[in-house]
């Protein structure tokens, strides 16, 4: 799985706090303007979300809760963090870390959903991240539930799920033009995970891009990979791929798939 870090430097106009949280505590957080917004939500040893942005206009929300509720006695918290971020001439880079789960029941820790957007135009993003002690899930249902990655003009979106250093999804688009992509879910359990359906959710996984570029799709997993569109991966170190170049539009109606 990819690693992506961000170095860039800008004029500061305002920075994010950061939000440490020990006992049922909340986060909520709103910014316009232009220029640097930063924040970080640590949820004790169970999960940490961080997030930047930075452009000539910046706008959005953001929203995390621990709930300090240690369900079942398992010592792992409900965590929660949720955003809707709008850029222009710049970034949007977002990441959640599952850092605590009830091991004997329900594997280790270590999960992680990422997503960058980098524009010489416009880009948006909304997403929402739950963990507990026995599953991380991105649940954009009641959240927004379509049109979760956006971006016009020259454009990088890269957005993955994992769930350790070998198992797990990733999606990249550098375009010129627009791009918009619905993954309305994924979802994580125990060994397997789910990357465009999942938690409870009927699937809603799409991509469309008007103009000229790149994208690729890529799956990892240790025993099999299934699709959406009925293509099956078997074996130890199963690999799933996609990979298009465009001229003048690519669509993707349903990239859809679950590995083990």
């Amino acid at each position: 799985m990819k690693k992506i870090l961000i170095i860039g430097l800008i004029a500061f106009c305002f920075v994010g706090i950061t939000g440490m949280a020990n006992a049922a505590t909340t986060l909520d957080q709103t910014w316009s303007g232009s220029g640097v917004f930063n924040t970080k939500f640590t949820a004790g040893d169970d999960s940490e979300t961080v997030f930047n942005t930075m452009g000539s206009v910046v706008s959005g929300e953001f929203h995390a809760k621990d709930s300090d509720d240690n369900p079942y006695g398992y010592n792992v918290d409900t965590t929660e963090s949720k955003l809707k971020a709008h850029v222009e001439n710049g970034i949007i880079e977002y990441r959640f870390n599952k850092n605590d789960n009830y091991e004997p029941m329900y594997g280790a820790a270590g999960q992680e959903s990422y997503t960058l957007i980098d524009t010489a135009g416009t880009g948006d993003l909304a997403w929402r991240t739950t963990s507990n002690y026995a599953q991380m899930r991105c649940s954009n249902y009641g959240w927004q539930s379509n049109d979760q990655m956006k971006a016009t003009g020259i454009h990088h979106i890269y957005h993955y799920l994992s769930i350790n250093e070998n198992e797990g999804a990733e999606m990249e688009v550098m375009a010129d033009g627009s791009t918009e992509i619905t993954d309305m879910s994924e979802d994580h359990w125990k060994s397997s995970f789910k990357f465009g359906k999942g938690c409870g959710c009927y699937t809603n996984a799409n991509v469309d891009i008007v103009g000229s570029g790149n994208f690729a799709l890529n799956a990892y997993a240790d025993n099999e990979i299934v699709t959406d569109t009925g293509i099956t991966v078997s074996g130890p170190g199963s690999h799933y791929s996609v990979q298009a170049a465009f001229g003048s539009g690519f669509q993707f109606s349903n990239f859809a798939l679950s590995g083990n």
